[in-house]
């Protein structure tokens, strides 16, 4: 690696490769022929060596000014030929400049200690994805999908066995690199949004950083995480190895492909400053990543880089790294972070799709931990296409994508054990014995094999109104032991999906009423197997889309997850299935407790943000609200019949207790006491995808920004023209400036009767099939009519005010009005006296737990769930038209 830490890229092969390339580190099923033909007369970059990732930095001299005063970083700030100063959590400051050296602000900060930061450079070196029968070896090796290297089939990361665990789906995976293109193709939806902050000038979440919204950029300073100013090929190619998008009909996929990504920018091109990066490592942990991946290194900063990712452990942050491409003995040569020995980080090698050592990688009995594929591997690259990447850069994404699957499983689980189960699941290789902590090569063969313990095939999921009966078979290995089931109810309300309380449901001649959770639990008493059973839930149920739950239990523990698909019924049933889907018995995964875009996310116990004791202590767990307010005038009420409410409500399984040893570890860790520091709720997980200020290529998705809470405060309709370019409110039409995705251009009218039922026209160029649409943070509008250019709906019931419009495709991609509806109140003043001075009210906060059930013309009571809201939109995308096996929850 030099004497400079490097963004981790490895050996080369000159010249460019013809046809278009697969993606770096992921992909999805593999029913559809790989289609190559189309493209095989482009070329495809071949990037090998960490020149290729652009220059070395953005030119400037950083230097390390220890512990400073804020006047003192205002007086760095302010000096001539600084273009940047920023504070560090050690309390020192990391100042960009042009040309200085220590002593020139030595004289700025008199008797603080000011040293040259630690450069450092990076470490390159049944899929329906077009490119992954060509290029796609680490995901499933064929044998033949391996570009000029010698292959051995099953010599991958098992990536679609994996998949029957989960996709990634609610876990966040932080890229600490150059930057990402946030516009790709392949990483579309992937983009990370603070919940708490707004894009823009102004600091709503108080950590010092205004406007990052999506991340930030710890090398300029700014909130642009595409890094427009520098060279951000290698964040874009490492971000794909995580989590490029699987089934969209270009590239390949990442290895976790609906995982969330929090790019935060520490270089530039071939360089990252180490400084930087611990800084962003600690960050990551403060929000809500749930692994980091640090692609690079260097030989200083040992320090506060294990500060750093100690304090990732006190948040039970994994931080995976690149063991490095210099192909030396980790355990003689060191290098940082990947020579460091922390229970929560990983150092990972090169393997090649032969399942040998990678010529360049680096290797150590010690210091590296395992090996995942990182010889031309398909990756996203800058300009929207594809390049092959060597490196350990290439293969460290794959496996902090892998942890982010682990966490998914294992909510609960501390980063040691965490990294217990994957090591033990790890492939034994010869080559990789002696020269790795696991012997073995990353594998999530037994992850999805667990998850295979008990499979679900529904059928008869579409139905008329009346009594209606779908069939669930299920199998599974599964012990001896007294079985029961679980199955759980939900209806979609005005666009998000709701528990159906209340309602009989009749299998094996018992019937339940379902609970305030939509779910009623049936005994099936005790078997020597599981083997294999047929089941045949009755209900009642009027026109609608639902959503049937099944979740098997033995001796009153959960087998492996549930499992949910769509159940349509009347004029639902009509419905064709959503574009490109066929039925299918290949899960997808939807984690529970990860909301649903457009639907309020349930209140959460998230990681704490101030700084705490290191310790292994679990992580938070997730708690949700209550039955939700009616968003429309009242509907009546239908009492349920007579039912016997003999059921049980389903409970959870017990957290593990311990995790299977690994097959070899490092040297012990000094053992840490500490009690873990407190949780605080937080408010929804997740927001729309906005630019980031000054980012020059904007997310295809992004639209004007709301305020802090979505709203303004609900005050006399404003005339100013908002953000975003927007003419002024007449009262009739507002018009914009194609904003987002469906390029809407126009809202009327734009001033409505706050206690709902107003039509409202919404104009664009490109309007999504089966649009929702959402007024605020929380209230769902019910669509009436939708094409093409238009959308038309009713508007929901709120207190006065001005509110951002939501208009959502089913994928979760939303475009959004800013200022685009006020609501005025129209209660008439009693004809006898004069009106009352009205009183001033506020919409209440996101969070807060709504006052009651909503109960349809149909008679359902339908009460809010974070489970059933978090299945949307990714359930309606399941075809079940004649059988599927669900969407693992």
């Amino acid at each position: 690696m030099g004497t400079s830490p490097h963004l981790r890229g490895g050996t080369t092969a000159s010249g460019r490769v013809k046809a278009v390339a697969v993606l770096a580190a992921a992909a999805t099923g593999f029913g559809v022929a790989a289609a190559v033909d189309a493209l095989a007369l482009q070329d495809l970059p071949t990037a090998v060596t960490a020149a290729d990732f652009g220059p070395a930095g953005d030119g400037l001299t950083r230097l390390v000014v220890s512990a400073v005063s804020d006047e003192q970083l205002a007086a760095l700030q302010a000096t001539p030929r600084v273009v940047s100063a920023q504070r560090l959590f050690d309390g020192s400051a990391l100042v960009a400049t042009e040309g200085l050296v220590p002593g020139d602000l030595s004289a700025v900060v008199p008797g603080a200690e000011v040293v040259v930061s630690e450069p450092g450079t990076v470490a390159a070196a049944t899929i329906s994805d077009p490119y992954w029968s060509t290029y796609g070896y680490n995901l499933l090796n064929t044998g033949t999908n391996s570009h000029t290297k010698p292959a051995v089939a099953g010599a991958d990361v098992a990536a679609p066995t994996g998949w029957q665990a989960g996709t990634g789906r609610g876990t966040v995976v932080a890229v600490v690199d150059s930057g990402m293109m946030v516009n790709h193709p392949d990483l579309a939806g992937s983009l990370w949004t603070n919940p708490d902050e707004v894009c823009g000038s102004v600091d709503t979440d108080r950590n010092g950083l205004a406007g990052d919204c999506h991340g930030w950029n710890f090398y300029a300073n700014t909130a642009d995480v595409t890094n427009g100013g520098g060279d951000n090929s290698h964040g874009t190619s490492v971000a794909g190895a995580v989590g490029a998008r699987a089934g969209n009909g270009t590239g390949t996929a990442g290895v976790a492909p609906d995982v969330t990504i929090m790019p935060l920018v520490v270089g530039s091109g071939q360089s990252v400053d180490v400084y930087a990066g611990a800084q962003a490592i600690r960050y990551a942990a403060d929000n809500g990543a749930d692994v980091v991946n640090a692609s690079w290194g260097g030989n200083g900063g040992v320090q506060i880089l294990t500060d750093a990712i100690r304090y990732a452990n006190s948040k039970g942050v994994v931080v995976v790294v690149a063991a490095g491409n210099d192909a030396n003995n980790r355990d003689a040569v060191p290098m940082y972070p990947a020579s460091l020995d922390l229970e929560n980080m990983v150092t990972v090698g090169a393997s090649t799709p032969g399942d040998t050592i990678a010529g360049f990688s680096a290797y150590g009995a010690r210091s590296v931990d395992l090996f995942a594929p990182g010889d031309l591997v398909f990756a996203p690259l800058n300009n929207g296409g594809y390049f092959l990447v060597s490196g350990t850069s290439i293969a460290s994404p794959q496996v902090a994508a892998a942890f982010a699957l682990y966490r998914a499983q294992h909510p609960d689980a501390t980063p040691a054990q965490l990294k217990a189960k994957l090591f033990a699941d790890t492939q034994p290789v010869p080559a990789f014995a002696g020269r790795s902590v696991t012997g073995g090569r990353l594998s999530l063969t037994a992850l999805g094999n667990a998850a295979a313990e008990v499979r679900y095939t529904f059928t008869r999921m579409t139905a008329e109104a009346g009594v209606v009966s779908p069939q669930l078979a299920v199998s599974g290995t599964a012990p001896a032991g007294d079985y029961a089931v679980t199955l759980g109810l939900g209806l979609e309300h005005a666009g998000e999906v709701m528990a159906v309380a209340d309602q009989a449901l009749t299998l094996n001649g018992t019937t339940l009423r379902t609970g305030e959770d939509g779910q009623a639990t049936f005994p099936l008493g005790g078997r020597p197997s599981l083997g294999s059973l047929v089941l045949s839930p009755t209900a009642e149920l009027t026109d609608g889309r639902y959503v049937l739950l099944a979740q098997l239990r033995r001796d009153g523990v959960p087998v492996g997850r549930p499992y949910a698909a769509p159940l349509l019924v009347g004029a639902a049933a009509a419905t064709p299935p959503p574009a490109g889907t066929a039925p299918s018995t290949a899960p997808s995964a939807a984690p529970t407790g990860s909301p649903a875009p457009g639907v309020p996310a349930p209140t959460t116990a998230p990681r704490t943000t101030t700084p705490a004791t290191p310790t292994t202590s679990p992580r938070p767990t997730a708690s949700g609200p209550g039955p939700v307010a009616p968003t429309a005038g009242p509907s009546p009420v239908v009492p349920p019949p007579a039912v016997p409410t003999t059921g049980t409500a389903p409970t959870s399984a017990a957290p593990p207790s311990g995790a299977p040893a690994p097959t070899g570890t490092r040297a012990p860790a000094a053992p840490t006491t500490a009690a873990p520091a407190p949780s605080v709720p937080a408010g929804p997980t997740s927001a729309r995808p906005t630019s980031p200020t000054g980012a020059p290529q904007p997310p295809a998705t992004a639209a004007p920004t709301p305020g802090p809470s979505g709203t303004t405060p609900p005050t006399a309709p404003t005339t100013a023209p908002p953000a975003g370019g927007t003419a002024p409110d007449t009262g009739g039409v507002k018009t914009y400036p194609q904003v987002g995705a469906a390029k809407l251009t126009s809202i009327s009218p734009t001033r409505v009767d706050a206690a709902g039922g107003t039509r409202v026209t919404i104009s664009g160029g490109a309007v999504p099939a089966g649009a929702r649409v959402r007024v605020g943070l929380t209230a769902p509008a019910t669509v009436t009519s939708a094409s093409s250019s238009q959308v038309a709906f009713t508007t929901p019931k709120l207190v006065a005010g001005t509110y951002d419009v939501y208009v959502f495709a089913p994928d979760g991609t939303s475009s959004v009005l800013t200022a685009g509806l006020t609501y005025v109140s129209s209660t008439p003043a009693p004809p006898t006296t004069p009106a009352p001075t009205p009183t001033p009210t506020t919409q209440p906060s996101p969070s807060a737990t709504p006052p009651g059930p909503v109960v349809t013309p149909g008679g359902q009571r339908l009460v809010r769930s974070p489970l059933f809201a978090s299945l949307a939109p990714a359930v309606w995308k399941v075809n079940c038209s004649s059988a599927c096996s669900g969407l693992a929850v």
